[in-house]
């Protein structure tokens, strides 16, 4: 997985406002790099700010559809704990469900 390229995105995310068209582009190239090795996308998670991390849950159900992991759904309630007031709950079930 690209970091960099993530990482990138995620500013770019975090300039655009919500009812811009861009936003699915961004979504999507998002998407496919924290699908490629859920491994790697676990531990950029892990290491995630705050801010990357509230963007990043934006596309929760999306990259466990791609996953299809219990392991990434588990990570997610873990970062939930540490984060508490992103209220991710929501994204989490609905990833959770998309998994299935």
């Amino acid at each position: 997985m690209d970091q960099e390229k993530v990482i990138d995105l995620l500013c770019e995310r975090a300039l655009i406002e919500e009812n811009d068209p861009v936003i699915y582009k961004i979504w999507e190239e998002l998407t496919e790099l924290l699908s490629q090795n859920l491994d790697e996308t676990i531990c950029f998670l892990k290491g995630c700010t705050e801010n990357q991390l509230y963007y990043i849950s934006e596309i929760f159900e999306d990259i466990s559809y791609n996953l299809k992991s219990p392991k990434f759904i588990q990570v997610l309630y873990d970062l939930n704990h540490k984060y508490p007031e992103l209220n991710m709950e929501s994204d989490i079930e609905l990833a959770k469900e998309y998994m299935e």
